[in-house]
């Protein structure tokens, strides 16, 4: 215990000093003008400490425009919550000395926005009963400890000015050192059962309402000289700086220009069914066409190869017309265009897996061929445009469909467990007509019609159809997005003269733009961007928008430098005396 008075003796003494530093050299001769700070002595308190019924006050004195230095003090030597409970049949026990000097650095000036600080960090305390938030200090919960804490903190905070005196801070960090305690059976029992030493790691928070005593201005004594001449009042205002402009920076809304791919490629926007030749591949059985983005399925009358507009399938109408009429206008319309051309029309028909397999096979060939038979009634186009390909029995298809209700864990029409002996079934037996035999055996019989009618309904009497085009080169696109990649580089002339061929083209009116302004022709620029803009270029909007804002602050920052150099030759003359 004598340890821990020498301590609490050398830190109180520690306050003292930095309280009466910061007050005298707060009144020294080099301190700063009073009117180059923001304000005096600060006082404040900590609301998180009162909110845990801890006494606290702390002081602030600044001794530059960007360093305070002062202390906080906190003390609680009631056991509980309120000073007259003192009932000692409550486990909980809370009471402590706390004296923190602390130097702090305001980014901004002082009491004004971000600061950081540094502490030194003396507490003695009386703990027991008490469970802290978050897990900490969990000794303090059964039994109680009784000792002394040093260390230095570092933390971070930000102040706001509610009024002309009153400010609220926020503040956070850490502190680091160490601890000397005896640890207690209980909150107010002595027998001692443990001394305990060692460095601990403590958080900083608070929530300070704070009062500043701003300092007013001095009253300058008027000392009258006789026959001495007084400098003159200045009361010139220097003009508002104005930071210096930034580059202007095109490339971020340079962009390539995409070539024209006809009339196809403006039907491939909206019309799925739609794909550029090159992303053709033939058809194999083991593609799920049912699961491919895009393409437009027919159907067809059970066992029939007959292609109707629309028949009935029970109480379902089947309507093929919205299909059809869409393939016959979205060719009839390539058909007529001078860039795009169809290049496949790919046509797949399919058969369900129930029958024979030479009957199936027969079946899903001549749907593809009546599918086939049906456009070329409408549209003039040869045989060698077609793939029209008989899928046979669907067995890839209705794999995959089981695996999907597998993996679902189940469905309306099928269990989990239905569907593994359906796939086991068709993943072990590789004879096509074995295999549907002894799925028909399955359950009877029942299962099989299960699948009859609610799984197998859609691929049994359907056919595929993809629609695929090129087109023409757009060698106009190529040469302005030849004079973008230029622009890129920073050859800028020969950017201008390969964009300027195709000037013509709307697509080229951005990228034209910036080359003309690259090469110096700021008004042409301006004039081709605004066009453009009014037109519905998004690129060439932006640019327009940040070009002008270019110019406007070349222009403030021009007028500022004038003012300026007023400014000073005014400064020169006033005490040129």
């Amino acid at each position: 215990m004598a340890g821990s008075c020498r301590i609490k003796s050398v830190l109180l003494r520690i306050v003292a000093v930095c309280i009466v530093s910061c007050t005298m050299h707060g009144r020294s001769a080099a301190m700063p003008a009073a009117d180059s700070l923001r304000g005096g002595i600060s006082v404040r308190t900590n609301l998180l400490w009162s909110a845990a019924s801890s006494a606290n006050l702390g002081l602030e004195v600044p001794v530059s425009s960007h360093w305070t230095l002062g202390a906080n003090a906190g003390l609680k030597t009631w056991p509980r919550w309120f000073l007259w409970d003192n009932d000692r049949t409550d486990a909980a026990k809370w009471k402590h000395l706390a004296i923190v000097p602390e130097a702090r650095w305001w980014k901004g000036g002082i009491y004004d926005g971000l600061f950081l600080s540094g502490d030194l960090i003396y507490t003695h305390y009386n703990v027991g009963g008490v469970k802290f938030p978050l897990g900490l200090y969990p000794e303090t919960a059964g039994s109680r400890l009784q000792g002394d804490f040093l260390g230095i903190g570092v933390g971070a905070g930000y102040s706001w000015r509610l009024s002309g005196h009153w400010r609220l801070e926020a503040e956070a960090g850490l502190g680091a050192g160490y601890s000397a305690s005896s640890r207690y059976e209980c909150s107010y029992c002595g027998r001692k059962i443990a001394d305990e030493r060692g460095p601990v790691l403590v958080p900083k928070l608070g929530l300070n309402i704070a009062y500043n005593f701003e300092r007013r201005k001095a009253r300058e004594k008027v000392i009258e000289v006789i026959n001495t001449p007084q400098p003159p009042v200045d009361t010139i205002v220097p003009p508002v700086e104005v930071p210096v402009p930034q580059e202007f920076a095109p490339p971020l809304v340079l962009v390539a220009v995409r070539p024209n791919r006809g009339i196809a490629g403006e039907l491939m926007k909206t019309s799925p069914i739609l794909r550029p030749a090159t992303e053709y591949r033939p058809y194999t059985p083991d593609r799920i066409l049912r699961k491919e983005e895009g393409p437009l399925m027919v159907f067809f009358e059970l066992d029939k190869v007959r292609l109707l507009r629309s028949f009935r399938e029970g109480d379902y109408l089947r309507d093929n017309s919205p299909v059809l009429d869409s393939v016959i206008n979205i060719t009839k319309t390539i058909l007529k265009d001078s860039v795009s051309r169809v290049s496949k029309i790919q046509i797949v028909g399919l058969a369900s897996v129930e029958g024979r397999v030479a009957h199936n096979v027969w079946l899903s060939e001549n749907r593809a061929l009546a599918l086939q038979k049906y456009i070329q009634e409408r549209v003039p186009v040869s045989d060698d445009m077609f793939e029209s390909v008989g899928g046979g029995e669907a067995w890839s298809e209705f794999r995959d469909q089981i695996s999907d209700i597998l993996r679902a864990g189940g469905s309306e029409e099928l269990s989990a467990s239905q569907a593994r002996m359906v796939l086991d079934i068709i993943d072990g037996e590789p004879d096509p007509d074995r295999r549907e035999r002894s799925l028909k055996s399955l359950e009877g019989g029942r299962l099989y019609r299960t699948l009859l009618e609610r799984i197998l309904k859609v691929q049994r009497n359907s056919g595929y159809i993809r629609i695929y085009f090129d087109w023409i080169p757009d060698r106009t696109a190529k040469s302005i997005n030849d004079g973008i990649d230029l622009l890129k580089e920073g050859r800028y002339e020969e950017a201008l003269r390969a964009i300027e061929k195709q000037k013509d083209d709307p697509r080229a009116a951005n990228a034209w733009a910036l080359a003309l302004y690259y090469n110096g022709r700021m008004d042409e620029a301006l004039s081709v961007l605004e066009k453009a803009s009014a037109g519905g270029d998004e690129a060439a909007a932006r640019n327009y928008m940040q070009l002008q804002e270019t110019i406007r602050q070349n222009a403030a920052y021009s007028k500022y430098k004038e003012e300026l150099e007023k400014y000073k030759q005014q400064h020169t003359k006033l005490y040129a005396y």
